[in-house]
């Protein structure tokens, strides 16, 4: 029997390919091999963390289907230890049309497949029922920080790339938007953007936006949304986190909450914004302390789990190091069926985690 297909709605591969140059075709502990021979980087202060996505791990774990990003903003590097800003929004701009070509030439190597619509998600969901070691993991295109979107008119081009789902805010604030550690809503120039985003049938995605942004971006969109990875703030502290009014807002619209694979998310103990060092770090839940935020999710949606998915994170700037701890990679997600069946949730709440939920809100959204 064949395991479930598990959708990840954040995976930030193409920085992890190219920031911290890693071979995805190879398995997570041939990169990590690698890696621990890199003496002058680790020298340098370059943390990479243990890498726990590859596509040989995605494939073993039948992550079959992700949202890939491009991601790059602008940000002064160094900034809170963090050295993959760019000072210009043509910097910025370079990175992300650097991403996208990384996922070109992965797609081109097969072990990849672009999702633009309704055919290509029928597809890859009906090649997922029965995977070989050949079938490649299918990606929609995401960004995170709207930076290397130069201006409205520039949409065209990035949907014509494949570009489906757009999270406007990162760290920092941008071209168009407050996010992480900042206080402020929307500038001027994202009223714009949003409207040639909805025209073109783009996604959008609250994650990492200020408060006053989330807001504001609510009083403005109209279409299809989500928050591709977030926990919630009534659980953990911390600004990064969604408000409970925030989450009821996302199911009122039948928005997805993609839920992150990181200690920082999931530890009450732990306040966002002063964060441990994940060198010092001792991790204390595995993927059973993700329930509270999932109840509370479900308690809020009056007992439905059709609001909540998988958007991990992982890679995303953090390893196993802090991920769960019955998680070393991302092949280790199907233990979450387990997980979720011990807290008393039946077949159909975990079909819909694990991809149903958000499948649901793709063909929603693209039907058209």
């Amino acid at each position: 029997m064949s395991q479930p297909l598990i959708i990840d709605l954040h995976l930030d591969l193409a920085w992890d390919a190219l920031f911290w140059n890693r071979d995805l075709t190879l398995t997570a502990h041939q990169v990590r091999e690698q890696e621990e021979q890199d003496i002058p980087q680790v020298a340098a202060g370059f943390d990479t963390g243990l890498c726990s996505v590859t596509f040989p791990e995605m494939r073993r774990g039948s992550v079959g289907i992700m949202l890939s990003t491009i991601m790059s903003r602008i940000e002064p590097r160094y900034l809170d230890g963090r050295r993959d800003g760019m000072r210009t929004q043509e910097q910025a701009m370079a990175v992300g049309r650097g991403h996208l070509a990384w996922y070109q030439a992965m797609a081109r190597r097969g072990d990849i497949k672009p999702v633009r619509g309704l055919d290509d998600l029928d597809e890859a969901v009906s090649a997922w029922e029965n995977p070989t070691d050949k079938t490649p993991i299918y990606h929609i295109l995401s960004m995170e920080s709207a930076d290397p979107i130069v201006d409205p008119d520039d949409v065209g081009f990035w949907w014509d790339a494949g570009l489906r789902v757009v999270g406007p805010a990162h760290f920092g604030h941008n071209t168009y938007i407050h996010g992480t550690f900042t206080e402020g809503g929307l500038k001027p120039a994202a009223k714009p953007l949003y409207k040639a985003m909805r025209d073109a049938g783009m996604i959008l995605d609250i994650t990492h936006m200020s408060d006053q942004a989330v807001w504001e971006s609510f009083d403005l969109w109209d279409g299809p949304i989500m928050a591709s990875h977030c926990t919630c703030r009534s659980i953990v502290p911390g600004q990064r986190h969604l408000t409970d009014d925030m989450i009821r807002e996302l199911i009122r619209r039948d928005g997805i909450i993609g839920l992150v694979f990181c200690q920082f998310f999931i530890d009450p103990d732990v306040q966002w914004e002063n964060r441990p060092s994940r060198k010092t770090w001792v991790s204390k839940y595995g993927m059973s302390g993700l329930i509270p935020h999932i109840e509370n999710i479900s308690n809020l949606a009056g007992g439905s789990l059709a609001n909540i998915a998988i958007g991990t994170d992982m890679d995303g700037g953090f390893g196993a190091e802090i991920t769960p701890t019955d998680v070393d990679t991302i092949a280790d997600l199907q233990g979450l069926t387990g997980v979720l069946r011990d807290a008393g949730f039946n077949d159909g709440d975990i079909k819909g985690v694990l991809h149903a939920n958000a499948l649901r809100l793709f063909r929603n959204a693209w039907k058209d």
